[in-house]
């Protein structure tokens, strides 16, 4: 287990003493939604940024509630990703472009 990861549980646990949220729960889920944003986008980000987005996503799943069961997984994928294209409009035109390219040529060979 990396130092970012033992961080990142460590401020899940923090996160969810106000909830009913269970820390291995908030993680995963905003490992789910990072790597669903993300794959759309075709985007990779180096360990220090990628655990920063993983950090805000926790957050904000935190905040939103998003483990009550109201929410189906399609919809806190969603929601978390509207999150990250607003905080981050460079990569939600990236992610707009690619899903553009896509939708007319099929997917793209790299």
């Amino acid at each position: 287990m990396s130092d970012f990861d033992r961080e990142l549980r460590r401020e899940a646990i923090e996160l969810c003493h106000t909830g009913p949220a269970r820390p291995d729960k908030l993680v995963a889920l905003a490992h789910a939604g990072l790597k669903a944003w993300a794959k759309v986008g075709n985007l990779q980000f180096p360990p220090e940024k990628r655990y920063a987005l993983l950090q805000e996503t926790m957050r904000y799943c935190a905040y939103e509630c998003l483990l009550a069961c109201c929410f189906t997984q399609e919809d806190r994928l969603e929601r978390i990703a509207g999150m990250l294209d607003v905080a981050y409009p460079r990569y939600a035109c990236t992610r707009a472009r690619l899903a553009a390219r896509r939708n007319r040529y099929g997917r793209p060979r790299f």
